[in-house]
């Protein structure tokens, strides 16, 4: 299969072009042992060998190289993998290295690449002995993110798949989900590395996990820190300049920090930001932009809800071809459609809209206009 062939294939599979690739050129960027753990569990291996088999010859044909570790009970469905012994690579064989004994880690990962095959370990543990050993592979590797393969492809709360899972929430899951759940949260406060995150999921939609914003399964994260800051002055502007720039992919008109905002809402390493003005119908949403990589890490999330706390009665306006007006469509109270624009609002009066309408309508472009 060509290079070509196989991005279209990644597209294909993860229906959307410019997500995936702002991810592949992200993972490309990380050291190889840096990229990936998978660990599927023997029910994975059961019911979907030959899809994570497809998954992992994609990963490895688009030369990254995720760290795979197979649950003992279902190894025996994993002779899929290496059913042709010979030195020529087939479509049942996986490109793969494989391990038994653990004793060098880094080592054993470091020569399976050098080979440019991936690493592959079979877990000899069970329980928190299998834990442990998933932790001191993330944390010697340095593991950007632990994927966890299951059937069910996430954690469930009254039947409902949980998207995003704070490490400190107090949601209760299903009760068939809070073995896995629990020792997951141990294990990513074991890691200790504010970077690493981990997401359970399914075989079949490990390519979505990894290459969408919107993910497939459950990603198990640190909220982030959100700031609220005041004094407009106190922030970098090069960096929110460039945070919104790249977020819109448009310029910032000359004199835009001109304004007055009666408040920033900040993500701590500037990954996203809300930047509202106060008027005599309520606040305005002046700019709300997240950067693209973070926007799949739940920024987005974290800021507007700690912006709806500090403004329950908020407006603001979005071009009807911006993808994140779909998301405010289900999040507002009311809207209004205007030639190339969504008029959305939360908690105004009613007597207040079509002033509100009219001040969105003739407010001047902060963005370089679309070519």
């Amino acid at each position: 299969m060509k290079h070509q062939e196989i991005l279209l294939k990644l597209l294909e599979v993860t229906e959307n072009t410019k997500d995936s690739f702002q991810f592949l050129k992200l993972f490309r960027s990380l050291e190889p042992e840096k990229f990936a753990v998978i660990y599927a569990d023997s029910g994975t291996l059961m019911e979907s060998a030959e899809a994570l088999l497809y998954n992992l010859k994609l990963l490895h044909r688009l030369e990254l190289y995720p760290v795979v570790v197979l649950d003992k009970d279902g190894i025996s469905y994993t002779n899929l993998f290496y059913r042709n012994h010979s030195k020529e690579e087939s479509e049942t064989t996986l490109p793969g290295k494989l391990f038994r004994n653990f004793g060098n880690l880094s080592g054993s990962v470091a020569s399976a690449l050098a080979e440019k095959k991936l690493p592959v370990f079979v877990a000899e543990e069970k329980g928190d002995l299998l834990f442990s050993f998933l932790t001191k592979l993330s944390t010697e590797l340095h593991s950007k993110k632990l994927i966890y393969l299951n059937p069910k492809g996430g954690i469930y709360s009254q039947g409902e798949k949980i998207s995003i899972y704070d490490v400190d929430s107090e949601l209760v899951p299903d009760s068939t989900d809070r073995s896995l759940l629990y020792s997951c949260l141990e294990l990513y406060k074991n890691v200790k590395d504010k970077d690493f995150g981990i997401a359970i999921t399914s075989a079949s939609s490990l390519l979505k996990e990894l290459f969408t914003i919107k993910g497939s399964g459950t990603l198990i994260r640190k909220k982030n820190r959100i700031d609220f800051i005041e004094d407009q002055n106190s922030v970098s502007r090069d960096k929110m300049t460039q945070l919104i720039e790249r977020a819109f992919q448009r310029s910032l008109n000359p004199g835009f920090w001109d304004q007055k905002f009666s408040g920033i809402l900040l993500e701590s390493e500037y990954k996203g930001c809300a930047l509202v003005k106060e008027t005599e119908f309520g606040f305005f949403l002046s700019k709300f932009a997240v950067d693209e990589i973070a926007r799949g890490e739940g920024v987005g999330r974290d800021i507007w809800d700690r912006m709806m706390e500090r403004f329950p009665v908020l407006f603001w306006r979005a071009r009807k071809e911006n993808s994140i007006s779909k998301w405010y469509m289900k999040v507002c109270d009311g809207m209004q459609k205007e030639g190339i624009w969504i008029f959305f609002w939360i908690g105004v009066k009613e007597e207040n809209i079509q002033k509100i309408c009219y001040f969105l309508k003739n407010l001047p472009q902060d963005l370089s206009s679309v070519e």
